[in-house]
């Protein structure tokens, strides 16, 4: 009995052990059917063997290693993007012909690499050529989108792997581009005919600074021969006219108003005005504008009216002005204390002011350039500061020169490419 007990216990936990795993089993075999499939991706996950599709990701986009500079590099234009990453444009010697050359560094402007460049003539200016194909100016929102403009416009979205022609939508066939800034976040574009003596009224094109969409804008409105000028920041942009009053334009970044500033920098009849936006003073939203106006020149001399406003409304003039030697070409000032003024007439000229215009040092003088003017004078921080001083004539000819300043502008050293 006891023996026939013992095998009836035995088959029964079989039977339990039986039904148990079978229900365990079904448990895990519904968990793996009702379980979503996850998803794949080309650079994190292996595919499994039945899976139908996939879903990739592009890889990202990067700037070109870059090359060694070709011989004869001569500089024409010059942009940083940060203080460590900037770009010189200019001509060198390629297989036995001059070749328009980007240059490029990462460190400060300690080394630098080539990176390809299209294959079109450069320029000494937008309005010193009858060539619409050519480029004078460069400049870069980051280290992968870019521009040379003048006359032209070529863009690259691949820190110049590749660049593309840009059209503007309603502009005459006669014009180029005459002026161009971003802030990073818009690019401001200026077009207008450079082949005529009396230029037609000009036209402001915009667009995402990442993107080649150029919208044509109603406002401002410039008149015949003023040949508007824009600068840009973080917080906005200004656009300086020529029209003998020292007019400005302002617009707030993220804003679509143009407001109109007459600052009074009236001296004699003023010409040729140059603006620069610095950071904005202490408790202010607003970005400091620096504006430096030409009086009447005779004899490669001209007097010189520097004004500044921290309020975007009321303008003072600096307690002293920059000296007389030279014709007005270009104005920088990171902070609205450093100021560099850029003159040129039988000599390439720079001044600053350390102290907001209380007292000026001639900081460069130079006549190996002809009398060339100073281009695409900055500064990247309170302290680093760069410009082009001369012109690119001809590759392997000492006709211009990079130079940059790590002192606020007291010193300026020439670049060794």
């Amino acid at each position: 009995m006891t023996r026939q007990r013992t095998r009836v216990i035995a088959s029964i936990v079989i039977a339990v052990v039986i039904i148990v795993a079978a229900a365990i089993g079904f448990s895990l075999s519904s968990s793996k059917k009702s379980a979503p499939p996850s998803s794949t991706t080309s650079s994190s996950s292996t595919s499994s063997p039945t899976t139908s599709s996939t879903t990739t990701t592009k890889p990202p986009i990067t700037a070109p290693a870059g090359t060694p500079l070709p011989s004869g590099f001569e500089p024409e234009s010059s942009t940083f993007v940060s203080p460590e990453v900037g770009f010189v444009l200019g001509i060198s010697y390629c297989t036995g012909s001059p070749c328009l050359t980007i240059a490029r560094t990462q460190d400060g402007g300690k080394t630098w690499l080539s990176i390809p460049a299209p294959n079109i003539p450069l320029a000494q200016g937008p309005m010193l050529t009858t060539n619409n194909a050519a480029v004078s100016r460069i400049r870069f929102v980051n280290i992968l989108d870019g521009y040379l403009y003048g006359p032209s416009l070529y863009t690259t979205h691949d820190g110049g792997a590749t660049w593309n022609k840009v059209t503007l939508a309603g502009a005459p066939s006669t014009f180029g581009v005459t002026s161009l800034e971003t802030n990073g976040t818009t690019t401001y574009l200026i077009a207008g005919d450079q082949n005529s003596a009396v230029p037609g009224a000009d036209l402001l094109y915009t667009s995402v600074a990442t993107q080649d969409n150029f919208i044509l804008q109603a406002q401002p409105v410039f008149s015949s021969g003023w040949q508007p000028r824009v600068v840009a920041n973080p917080q906005g942009a200004t656009i300086s006219a020529n029209d003998n009053k020292g007019d400005l334009y302002y617009q707030a970044n993220g804003t679509t108003t143009w407001t109109h500033l007459n600052p009074g920098c009236q001296n004699g009849i003023p010409t040729n005005p140059v603006v620069a936006l610095a950071t904005p003073a202490a408790g202010s939203i607003d970005p400091q504008i620096v504006l430096a106006c030409g009086g009447d020149a005779g004899a490669g001399t001209q007097q010189k009216t520097v004004v500044k406003t921290t309020n975007l409304s009321t303008f003072t003039a600096a307690a002293t002005q920059p000296p007389l030697g030279g014709i007005l070409n270009a104005i920088a000032s990171p902070d609205g204390k450093t100021i560099a003024v850029a003159a040129s007439s039988g000599a390439t000229l720079l001044y600053v002011s350390a102290n907001g215009g209380s007292s000026w040092q001639t900081v460069f003088n130079s006549s190996a350039y002809g009398g060339a003017p100073i281009h695409d004078l900055g500064f990247t921080t309170d302290t680093q500061g760069f410009a082009v001083a001369g012109n690119a004539v001809n590759a392997g000819q000492v006709s211009s020169v990079f130079i940059m300043t790590h002192d606020s502008g007291a010193t300026w050293q020439q670049v060794t490419f």
